[in-house]
């Protein structure tokens, strides 16, 4: 039972009773009966003020504290007249006002936030006491679309926070995720409800890594070109006029000549063509891109090199879609890419082999796959490394043009050995076609 309720039914006990008590005892003195009934009004009225000044206001506060226990920041007091409760009730209305005003401003900022994150083009990842994932921004949801993204990226990053770090220093690596995409991560910590818990930033900083790369190792080549071909130039230009002037009748100059010169010129000339080689990855020309067929142009390039290709007995097989497959792409540019796969199958192959190139309209893209002897899984990660190679006397420019020549088409592209033995470059193009 309230306490309104036993208050109001003490009140009424007690009237009633005096009542009663006042007729037996003046029912013979009618004046005083009716006195006492005045006065019984009178102290019923003033009951009726007390429970209004104080039980009243109790249940006010009590309806108020229930709205606060829903969150409910609507409910405002009326004032009693009390002055004191009054006070009251202007402090809990003052501060119902400052609630709603800064629930509504957090979940404005909450909501922008949200938006934020959304539209930013990196991934926000927040994880829970436990170190699991509790929630992330659109951005990676969209990359845990590709399967390898999740075991490439996500886990080792989530792995990175168990790492030992400096005690202000947030925790940080890159990692190559699908399509040779590399991913900066961050791991850091805040406190929620006095308990740590982590979140990870990750940013794909492919764009970057390769454009501060190939200023780097532009400098050192535009160098190397300078002083080599300068120097080639006229070794080569002096050598020719020894040639020219040899004589036959002269056994020394005709011993020079058939011995020495020729290989001295040949040794220079390979020189400027290897400088050569190296400049043409610096020098690669901006992509002209326009709607063409990749089928056609696969099959067209693929017919190019058909005849080295048979001369090494390797048969060359076209899996294309059936119907045509539209991509924006610079037509020269993405031959040269086609011609460094084929190449590339044909001397992994050596002699002896199969070559395979398909397409695929949905999403547009191409596989061009050999059943060479493959790929160590120790330098699968570093094939589009520049200069890298393989071979003996490679300069690894082939597959570093191919990598500008990619991203600047904005593929995704990956070379590696899968579990069948075959060796697959796997190209894929997005955006308009």
């Amino acid at each position: 039972m309230s306490s309104s309720v036993k208050y109001i039914l003490y009140l009424t006990v007690l009237h009633l009773a005096l009542a009663v008590l006042a007729y037996f005892l003046l029912a013979e003195q009618k004046a005083l009966v009716i006195v006492a009934e005045l006065v019984l009004i009178v102290s019923a009225y003033i009951a009726f003020k007390i429970y209004r000044s104080i039980i009243s206001p109790l249940q006010l506060l009590s309806r108020g504290a229930a709205a606060l226990e829903d969150q409910d920041f609507s409910v405002k007091l009326i004032p009693t007249g009390s002055k004191e409760m009054d006070r009251v009730t202007n402090i809990y209305n003052q501060m119902i006002d400052q609630l709603r005003e800064e629930r509504i401003s957090g979940k404005q900022r909450e909501e922008f936030l949200d938006q934020l994150l959304d539209s930013a083009e990196l991934g926000v990842v927040i994880l829970d006491f436990n170190g699991g994932v509790e929630s992330m921004n659109e951005w990676t949801r969209r990359q845990l679309a590709t399967d390898a993204f999740d075991t490439a990226v996500l886990q080792p990053a989530m792995d990175l926070r168990l790492r030992p770090k400096a005690p202000t220093a947030p925790q940080q690596d890159i990692f190559t995720g699908p399509g040779n995409r590399r991913y900066h991560v961050e791991a850091a910590t805040f406190v929620d409800r006095g308990f740590e818990r982590g979140f990870l930033i990750i940013q794909d900083v492919t764009t970057e890594l390769l454009a501060a790369e190939k200023e780097a190792y532009g400098k050192v080549i535009r160098m190397m070109a300078h002083e080599v071909n300068n120097s080639n130039a006229a070794i080569v230009s002096v050598l020719r006029s020894v040639l020219e002037a040899a004589k036959d009748n002269d056994p020394q100059l005709a011993s020079l000549n058939q011995d020495y010169l020729p290989v001295i010129i040949n040794r220079a000339e390979n020189m400027t063509t290897f400088m050569r080689n190296f400049a043409r990855v610096i020098r690669l020309p901006e992509a002209e891109k326009k709607r063409i067929d990749l089928n056609e142009l696969l099959h067209r390039t693929g017919e190019v090199m058909a005849n080295v290709l048979t001369d090494a007995d390797i048969e060359l097989r076209y899996e294309l879609a059936p119907e045509q497959v539209w991509i924006m792409a610079d037509p020269a540019h993405l031959e040269q890419v086609v011609v460094n796969a084929l190449t590339n199958a044909r001397e992994s192959i050596g002699e002896q082999g199969n070559i395979r190139i398909s397409s695929q309209a949905f999403p547009a893209g191409f596989v061009i796959a050999d059943d060479g002897p493959g790929i160590p899984a120790d330098i699968a990660e570093q094939l589009f490394t520049p200069f890298f190679s393989t071979k003996p006397t490679g300069q690894g420019v082939g597959l570093t043009l191919t990598r500008d020549i990619l991203e600047a088409h904005g593929a995704t592209y990956n070379l590696l050995t899968e579990e069948d033995g075959w060796t697959r470059l796997r190209v894929g193009f997005t955006g308009e076609s």
